[in-house]
Order: structure tokens, then C-alpha cells, then sequence
């Protein structure tokens, strides 16, 4: 157990195996960073895998804006890659992190060596980011009971109702460290998060490879929401049948293609 200090801030990380090269894996939402079990036990033997709780999540600090704590877990996990792993690493993020990897992206590691956006909503047209703000808006009108089952309501629905206990348990159990209140104003922020950090100037480098994952259910059933409309050349691939989070319901095969790109990436 370790804490990356940042401005009077506590970063949670874990590190697990050991290489001269690192995957550094972030979670989503109201995740925490054990989500990413399945690939730490896949690729430990060899890599460094760092794993995350993002500010506001699991053992990290929670007295964050919950509005611009994206970029502040980007400066975060910059400094920690480059201060304490110095080795050259993937970032490999889900969901939320579509607003963090853009900004380590721009804060320009020299160690950063590819970039993996999993079912990441990008959020670069005005109607996209409005129903994202509109739906954390209109949670946040409710009381704190009531915005309890709602969210939990809301994160059960993205699971495959075909998923067994042990997934179900862990994709809920980033939830029992996180104020609701906190995380539905970061989504309702969005609007002013992407103002001050705009995705669509995030720096494409002909040098960085970019692998994009998007799921038939969330992401991929709606193509304004991709990253492929930013990184033009991106590796792709849709999951068909599968859930937001498939890195979890269907570990093995989500695995075998991280696998591929990184192979190509190093």
C-alpha cells in the first residue's frame, strides 16, 4: 500500500510483478482500482502493472473539486509514472478516465508509450456533453436517499444481466467508497471541465499509438460518442453482446487483444 503525494493530496497505487515496462491501469466511475483484477493476475508476470483510486474514489483523497478532478488525477498520475515508476508505460483507462488520458496525453510523459481508451465517451459536441451534464443535473435535484438507489440503480444497469455474482460484486464495490453527491457533481461539471480542457486539442503523435475498445451496449451503439472521432487512425474494436464493463465480464478475450497492442506498442 502507497501514496503519491500531489498539492497536500493523497494518490492511492499499487504496484503488483515486476519488468522495465509498466501498464498503468485506470478505473472508471464510482470504481475503485481493484476493478482491474483480471489484468493484474493476466499480466504481472510480465510487467509492472500500476494500478489507481483515482481522487474522490477508494483510499484516495476525497476533498477534491469533484469538477476538475480529472485534470488533477492526470498531474497526479503524470507525477507518479515520472517521479517514482520511471519506466515507460501504457495508460489503460475506463470510462471516466476519457477525461483523464487526454490530459496525461497532453502533459507529454516522456515515458508514455501508447494509450488505451476503454468504452471512453469522447465528449467533443455540445449535444453529447449536454446530456451528460443534464443527467448528472438532474440526479443531483434529488435527496441524498433518493440519489443512493438511483445511482446504484443506474451502474447496476451498465452489467450484463447474464454476469455471474463475482463480477456483479466487483464492478458494485467501488461504490461503498464514494460520495454519490461528489460524483454526480463531476458529471454535471462537464460542461465547465470541457471548456477549460477541450478533448478535441488533445495533441495526435504520429509516435503514440492509440488502441480504442467500445462496447455495442454504452460507447460503441453511438458513434459521436467515439474517440475515433478525434484519432482518425486509431486501432478499433467493438465488442459485440457485451456490457460497459467488459474488461471484467469478459476478461479473457478483453485481455487477448490489450495483449496484441501491446505487444505492437513495445
Amino acid at each position: 500500500m502507497a501514496f503519491h503525494k500531489y498539492r497536500n493530496q493523497s494518490l492511492f497505487y499499487e504496484t503488483f510483478g515486476q519488468g522495465e515496462r509498466a501498464l498503468l491501469f485506470i478505473h472508471g466511475l464510482a470504481a475503485h482500482s481493484n476493478c482491474w483484477k483480471y489484468q493484474v493476475d493476466f499480466f504481472k508476470d510480465r510487467f509492472l502493472i500500476v494500478t489507481v483510486d483515482l481522487f474522490g474514489h477508494g483510499q484516495s483523497s476525497k476533498d477534491v473539486d469533484p469538477i476538475f478532478a480529472p485534470r488533477i488525477d492526470a498531474e497526479a498520475i503524470v507525477g507518479l509514472m515520472n517521479q517514482v515508476i520511471k519506466k515507460p508505460f501504457i495508460a489503460i483507462g475506463h470510462s471516466f478516465a476519457s477525461q483523464i488520458l487526454p490530459e496525461i496525453v497532453k502533459l507529454d510523459s516522456p515515458y508514455l508509450k501508447g494509450v488505451v481508451f476503454v468504452d471512453c465517451t469522447y465528449q467533443g459536441f455540445e449535444d453529447v456533453i449536454k446530456a451528460r451534464a443534464d443527467f448528472g443535473t438532474s440526479l443531483l435535484k434529488l435527496s441524498d436517499n433518493e440519489l443512493k438507489v438511483e445511482a446504484e440503480k443506474w451502474y447496476s444497469g451498465m452489467i450484463a444481466e447474464s454476469s455471474g455474482a463475482e463480477h456483479q460484486n466487483l464492478i458494485m464495490s467501488g461504490l461503498k467508497y464514494c460520495n454519490y453527491r461528489w460524483l454526480f457533481q463531476s458529471v454535471a461539471g462537464c460542461v465547465e471541465y470541457n471548456l477549460k480542457y477541450p478533448p478535441d486539442k488533445t495533441p495526435i503523435k504520429n509516435d503514440l499509438p492509440i488502441f480504442i475498445m467500445e462496447t455495442d451496449s454504452a460507447v460503441g451503439a453511438d458513434f459521436r460518442k467515439s474517440w475515433v472521432n478525434h484519432f482518425k487512425n486509431a486501432r478499433y474494436f467493438l465488442f459485440e453482446k457485451a456490457d460497459h464493463f467488459v474488461f471484467i465480464t469478459q476478461h479473457s478475450r478483453f485481455n487477448g487483444f490489450l495483449d496484441e497492442f501491446i505487444s505492437d506498442c513495445f
